[in-house]
C-alpha cells in the first residue's frame, strides 16, 4: 500500500504519466550503462567461444604428439576362420607364419551331479533342500557352501568364497549367487535335462593344481548320498611357429604387437602380414587439420564479422515495444562484431600461420636421386596454407604426397610434427651459444600458440566458471553494475521529487478550491 499514488485530483492532470515521461529522460545514463554491460557480456562470452574452440584444438594437438598417430599397422591373416589378428603400431611389418594349431585353450570345470534321486526330477526351481545338491543344517535352516578357485588371471592365488542360502533358496538361487561373485570368476549353469549343475572358470588355461575349482559342502552329513564331483582341468592354446611349439593360457593374446585370437584347430599354416596402415595414418593427421582449420575460420569469422553501429542492444522499455522475432533479429545485428579487428586473435592468427611456413629443425635428411634432403619445411611432406587469402592461413594437403611420405619416410612426418628444437648450437670451435632459429615441430608450436593465446583471452574474459575481479572484462562489468546501483538510487530519489513537487501543486489548488467555494457560498448568502 505504500507504493500506491493518487495524484491529479484537485488538478485534473495526468501527473503519473507527467512523471514517467520525465523519468524516462532521466533514466538515460542508466539505459547507456545498461547497453554498455550488455555489449560487454557479449564480448566476454565471444572471447570464451574461442578460448573453448583453442582449449580443444591444443587437446588434440597433445594427442597429435604420440607416435602411434603416424604409424598404425594394419595385418591381414590368411585364414581367419582359424586366427584373427590385429596390430598394434609396435608391430613389425612383414609376414610371419603360424605353422599350425593344436589346440585351443579351454577354461577348468567341475560338474556337481546330484547323490539320490528326487521326484519329481530337480530343476532350477527346486528349492535346495528337496535337491539333494546341498545339505541344511537342522538348527540354522541353511545351506553353507564353500567355493575356492584361483585368481581369474590364472595365478596361484586362491580365491574362497562361502555362500549361505536359508532352505528356501533354489538351485536357480544358488547359480545366481555364484554367477553374482566377481571375486570367484566363476560362470554357474544348470541343465534342466540333466539334472547336473557345471561349474566353468572364466579364465582359459591350465593350472599347476588338481583341484582348480574345489566345492566343499558345509553340511554334506545332511544329504542322504554325496553328490558326485566330476572335475576337468583347463588346457592351454598351443601352436608352432618355425617348427617350435608354444603354448598360451588364453586363445587371444599379444605377441610381437600383434593381438592374435586362436578361432580354431587346424594343421595348414597361416600367414600373418603387417604393413603401415598409410589410410589411417592420413586420416589422423586430416582429422587434425580439419580441426585446426574450424579454429582458423571460427577466428577469421569474428575478426571480420560485421559492426552494425546503428544496432545498439535494447533497453527494457525498447523490448517490450517490439515482438520476439523482432527483437531476435535486432540482437543478431547488435550482437555482430563484437570482436572486429581484435588484435588478440589478429595476431593468434599470424601466428598460427607463420608455422606453416617456418623451418623445422629436424636434424633428418631423407634419400633423394640428387643426394640427401634436409627435411625442415612442412611443404616437403604436402601441408600448405591455402592459396585463397581470404581463408585467412588455412591448411590444404596434398593427399597424394602425404600418403607417400607416410609410407616410404613416416619418421619424417613425426619428426616434423613433433620434434623437440635444440636450445643450443655448437659452433666450429666446439662452443654453444643460444640457437637463433631453432624451432620446434608443428605439433609443439600449435601447442603453443593455443596456450599463450588462451592465457591472453583469459585475462580480458576470462574463463568459464571465473570471478570477476579476476579477469579486465569481469572488472569492468562490476564497475557498470556499481555505477548502475548509485544511478538507480538517484533516479529514485529524483521520482519522489517530482511527486513531492506534483502533491505540493495538488494541495494548493485544493487550497485554492476550498478558499473558492467558502467565497462563492459567503456571497450567495448575502442576496
Amino acid at each position: 500500500m505504500a507504493n500506491i499514488r493518487l495524484s491529479g485530483l484537485a488538478s485534473g492532470i495526468d501527473t503519473e504519466s507527467m512523471i514517467k515521461q520525465l523519468m524516462q529522460a532521466e533514466r538515460a545514463p542508466v539505459d547507456r550503462l545498461s547497453q554498455k554491460k550488455q555489449t560487454l557480456t557479449w564480448q566476454r562470452d565471444a572471447y570464451r567461444e574461442m578460448n573453448r574452440a583453442l582449449l580443444d584444438l591444443r587437446t588434440a594437438a597433445s594427442d597429435m604428439l604420440l607416435s602411434k598417430n603416424y604409424s598404425a599397422k594394419s595385418v591381414v591373416s590368411s585364414n581367419s576362420n582359424v586366427l584373427s589378428v590385429t596390430a598394434n603400431s609396435t608391430a613389425a611389418t612383414g609376414s610371419i607364419t603360424i605353422d599350425r594349431i593344436d589346440r585351443l585353450a579351454t577354461p577348468a570345470s567341475l560338474t556337481i551331479s546330484q547323490g539320490a534321486p528326487t521326484t519329481p526330477p530337480i530343476s532350477t526351481t527346486t528349492m535346495l533342500k528337496d535337491s539333494q545338491l546341498l545339505g541344511i543344517d537342522s538348527a540354522t535352516k541353511q545351506a553353507s557352501l564353500e567355493l575356492q578357485t584361483y585368481a581369474a588371471d590364472g595365478s596361484k592365488t586362491v580365491k574362497t568364497v562361502t555362500l549361505h542360502l536359508d532352505e528356501t533358496a533354489t538351485i536357480g538361487d544358488l547359480v545366481n549367487q555364484i554367477n553374482g561373485s566377481k571375486e570367484l570368476g566363476l560362470s554357474a549353469v544348470f541343465n534342466d535335462l540333466t539334472g547336473k549343475l557345471v561349474l566353468s572358470r572364466q579364465a582359459t588355461g591350465q593350472l599347476n593344481t588338481s583341484d582348480e575349482i574345489k566345492w566343499t559342502d558345509q553340511n554334506a552329513s545332511a544329504l542322504t548320498t554325496l553328490p558326485a564331483q566330476t572335475a576337468k582341468a583347463g588346457a592351454n592354446a598351443s601352436y608352432q611357429i618355425g617348427g617350435t611349439s608354444l603354448e598360451q593360457t588364453s586363445n587371444t593374446f599379444v605377441q610381437n604387437g600383434l593381438t592374435i585370437t586362436l578361432n580354431n584347430t587346424t594343421t595348414s599354416p597361416t600367414t600373418l602380414t603387417t604393413k603401415l596402415d598409410t589410410q589411417t595414418n592420413f586420416d589422423t593427421i586430416k582429422k587434425f587439420v580439419d580441426k585446426y582449420n574450424d579454429l582458423i575460420d571460427k577466428m577469421n569469422k569474428k575478426v571480420r564479422e560485421e559492426k552494425f553501429r546503428d544496432y545498439q542492444p535494447l533497453t527494457d522499455a525498447q523490448r517490450k515495444e517490439l515482438s520476439e522475432d523482432e527483437v531476435k533479429k535486432w540482437e543478431e545485428k547488435a550482437m555482430s562484431g563484437v570482436l572486429k579487428n581484435d588484435p588478440l586473435l589478429r595476431d593468434g592468427i599470424n601466428d598460427f600461420r607463420s608455422t606453416l611456413s617456418a623451418k623445422i629443425d629436424t636434424d633428418y635428411t631423407i634419400p633423394s636421386a640428387s643426394g640427401p634432403i634436409t627435411l625442415n619445411s612442412l611443404s616437403q611432406i604436402g601441408i600448405t596454407t591455402t592459396s585463397d587469402f581470404r581463408d585467412g592461413g588455412k591448411i590444404k594437403l596434398d593427399e597424394t604426397k602425404l600418403k607417400e611420405m607416410l609410407e616410404k619416410h613416416p619418421d619424417s612426418v613425426y619428426r616434423l610434427f613433433t620434434v623437440e628444437a635444440p636450445q643450443k648450437v655448437t659452433q666450429p670451435d666446439g662452443t654453444e651459444i643460444k640457437n637463433p632459429d631453432g624451432l620446434s615441430g608443428f605439433i609443439r608450436q600449435i601447442q603453443a600458440f593455443t596456450t599463450t593465446l588462451r592465457d591472453k583471452v583469459s585475462s580480458v574474459a576470462g574463463r568459464d566458471g571465473s570471478v570477476a575481479t579476476t579477469y579486465r572484462l569481469g572488472k569492468s562489468l562490476a564497475d557498470i553494475d556499481k555505477s548502475m546501483l548509485s544511478w538507480e538510487d538517484k533516479l529514485k530519489r529524483k521520482e519522489d521529487s517530482y511527486y513531492r513537487r506534483f502533491a505540493a501543486m495538488e494541495q494548493a489548488m485544493n487550497q485554492a478550491n476550498s478558499q473558492s467555494a467558502t467565497l462563492t457560498n459567503y456571497l450567495t448568502q448575502g442576496q
